[in-house]
């Protein structure tokens, strides 16, 4: 589905004025002179239309920008949102099936399924920061991750990348992540209700939810841990991945939706209260202010592709080793550049 009806696509590099308010060439001068590539090397020139699985795009701060800002038009692309999944691994599921040629999904939830070699795509590009965020009932005075040792900790969905990430974190601090916590299932909209009541003692989940939950007075919540500080601050969370068959047959347009992805990326940390107009009335109990207070909260603009993102991922793939969920004989910088391709640069891997 699309948030906006599918426009005209005007042919040729001249009808991209029109559709955004300033040329694709002219957009390229922009990036020259910011010491960016010539877009010119990688591009076609030529309108594509995406079929792109991304299951929080309707409250996707990314993703709003890049449609409702005309990214997408700039780079002469007609993204149409497809799947009806609500966590990563249907989007990548999606994409297996043949639903979309393109997927975002995290990391951790990509690595997985591209580990069980049933999935024919390449991770092109990193598209934001997590904000995962470990939560817990104030008057259990909770003050370290070992702390959590028979505590029961609510997640969303058992393969959701909130569990795998706090799983890592208890790891490193010498905890078994499936025998130390209880996990709990919890659906989104009952999470509240299971801190009120006490059926829960903590809640690992991701913003914009851990941000409103957070910020409710009510609920009695602080946070232990989170992504958005320290040695994750600066890693990407979620992933682009594109299907083989789209690689072989128009590349220029995936590389098109990484340029467009890239600019909203950069657009929107620098405008702060433009994006947050853009997302209100989106997301359920979150006022312009809200968003705007979990913004400046978040780390913004996170977008790495080539040598940055391979290094983010051998980063993931040493972590995955950590949960025992890949071998350590797994050559980690080998197996990021397996399973990634820099579709801006003609070398690259």
């Amino acid at each position: 589905m699309a948030l906006m009806p599918r426009r005209q696509v005007v042919a040729g590099l001249g009808g991209v004025a029109a559709l955004a308010g300033v040329g694709l060439w002219g957009w390229q001068g922009q990036r020259r002179r910011a010491g960016a590539l010539h877009v010119g090397d990688v591009l076609d020139g030529q309108p594509h239309r995406i079929d792109l699985s991304w299951p929080s795009a309707p409250i996707s701060i990314l993703f709003n920008v890049a449609q409702r800002q005309g990214f997408f038009e700039r780079y002469l692309l007609d993204v149409q949102l497809t799947g009806v999944g609500v966590t990563g691994r249907d989007a990548i599921g999606d994409l297996q099936a043949g639903r979309s040629s393109v997927a975002v999904a995290p990391v951790l939830s990509w690595l997985d399924k591209l580990h069980e070699g049933e999935v024919q795509a390449r991770l092109v590009m990193g598209l934001q920061a997590g904000t995962f965020r470990l939560l817990v009932r104030r008057r259990l005075k909770l003050t370290r991750v070992e702390d959590m040792v028979g505590r029961r900790i609510a997640i969303t969905n058992p393969d959701m990348a909130d569990r795998l990430f706090f799983s890592v974190v208890l790891r490193r601090k010498g905890m078994n992540p499936d025998t130390g916590p209880i996990w709990r299932v919890v659906s989104p909209q009952d999470m509240e209700g299971a801190i009120r009541s006490g059926d829960v003692d903590a809640l690992a989940v991701h913003d914009p939810l851990a941000w409103r939950l957070l910020n409710d007075p009510s609920l009695g919540l602080v946070e232990l841990v989170n992504s958005v500080n320290g040695l994750y601050a600066q890693r990407t969370n979620l992933a682009l991945g594109v299907g083989q068959a789209m690689l072989r047959d128009t590349p220029a347009a995936a590389a098109a939706l990484v340029l467009a992805l890239q600019d909203a990326a950069r657009w929107l940390k620098t405008h702060i209260s433009e994006t947050a107009t853009l997302l209100e009335g989106r997301i359920n109990g979150m006022a312009q202010a809200d968003l705007m207070a979990m913004m400046r909260h978040e780390v913004l603009g996170i977008c790495p592709t080539g040598s940055d993102l391979r290094v983010q991922l051998a980063q993931y793939i040493d972590e995955m080793k950590l949960l025992g969920r890949f071998p350590d004989t797994l050559g980690s910088a080998a197996y990021a550049r397996a399973i990634s391709m820099d579709l801006l640069h003609r070398n690259g891997a």
